[in-house]
């Protein structure tokens, strides 16, 4: 009896310090938040510099720097589909002082690479959505078909198919035509490359018929009449290229994009992953800042909105590589 009174004399205690430690460490938390940053920051881009990810990382580096007046640094580290700058994100100090530019690989890799060493939406904490870009069929001017119908009725009615090229396996220009062969039924038959500037070059000098890219990666050959272009995968017509009719107006419900998006390690305290979340809301606003990112398109979303999209993003590729038989080379 005496023991039953000791313990209930003791629990209003312990109840009383375990609300203290929480209300303590939530205290803690926003206070670290308000003084954030205090340090440089680094922004982990998991590419070799001077492609659109690095573009959109410095964009967002150099902006960050100016509202904070604290240093703000793109450290690229390219390789491995990802991988490599993904996971050495994931491995650092959850303190806001390590961030991640994540792309649509996030997204992919799961079902291309069956022994990732982390689990994306376990082991990042979602910040917000940056950027996106739609991809375009571009075809090389020689080229019989005139529209997305075109193409699929060419390819049906030709031996061989129709063979095309794009950034590599598993990338989202590979797949966007694999959806669209996996919808028609058409033989459209993937050349592998290292990269869409390669691909894109082929297309151009006639050696494959066409290649899937994102619109700014081949605009400027667009623009130049070295390709055409038969459709793009936007929901709506893109301003870059207003004369393109969209994959959906075409009678193919396609719509996807390339996507860039903010990250920081798993267990970032809250209030600094909202105030990040401010920060880039305030800056993708920022008048002009889109002429820097070409045929890029700067958005936003709440951490939540992120944390959905890649969810869905993941179960939608991952359902298409395993039915198409997709494997890393």
């Amino acid at each position: 009896m005496q023991s039953s009174k000791t313990l209930s004399a003791v629990l209003p205690a312990l109840v009383i310090l375990t609300i203290g430690s929480i209300f303590s460490a939530a205290a803690r938390a926003q206070a670290g938040a308000e003084s954030y940053p205090d340090k440089p920051v680094r922004i982990i881009v998991p590419f070799a510099p001077g492609g659109s990810t690095d573009l959109v990382g410095r964009t967002l580096a150099q902006k960050m720097s100016e509202s904070w007046n604290q240093t703000v640094v793109v450290e690229n580290r390219g390789g491995g589909a990802t991988i490599i700058g993904t996971e050495a994100a994931v491995k650092s100090k959850p303190d806001g002082y390590t961030l991640l530019i994540g792309v649509s690989t996030l997204a992919t890799n799961p079902a291309m690479q069956p022994k990732l060493p982390y689990e994306a939406m376990h082991d990042l904490e979602p910040i917000s959505m940056l950027a996106r870009a739609p991809i375009v069929a571009y075809i090389n001017p020689s080229f019989a078909p005139q529209d997305l119908k075109g193409l699929i009725v060419f390819a049906k009615s030709t031996a061989g198919g129709v063979h095309y090229g794009s950034g590599g396996t598993g990338t989202v220009t590979h797949l966007a035509a694999e959806l669209l062969r996996d919808r028609t039924g058409a033989p459209l038959t993937h050349i592998v490359y290292k990269g869409g500037t390669p691909a894109m070059a082929d297309a151009i000098a006639g050696h494959i018929p066409m290649t899937f890219a994102t619109v700014g990666q081949a605009l400027q050959h667009y623009r130049a009449k070295q390709l055409r272009a038969l459709g793009v995968t936007s929901a709506e017509r893109y301003p870059s290229i207003p004369d393109v009719p969209t994959f959906k107006e075409q009678g193919f419900d396609i719509i996807t994009s390339e996507w860039f998006a903010l990250f920081a390690p798993a267990g970032t305290p809250k209030p600094i992953i909202d105030k990040l979340n401010t920060e880039v809301r305030k800056i993708v606003t920022l008048p002009n800042l889109a002429d820097r990112l070409t045929a890029i398109e700067l958005i936003s979303s709440s951490p939540q909105e992120l944390a959905d999209f890649v969810r869905r993003e993941t179960h939608q590729w991952g359902e298409l590589i395993r039915k198409a038989g997709l494997k890393e080379n």
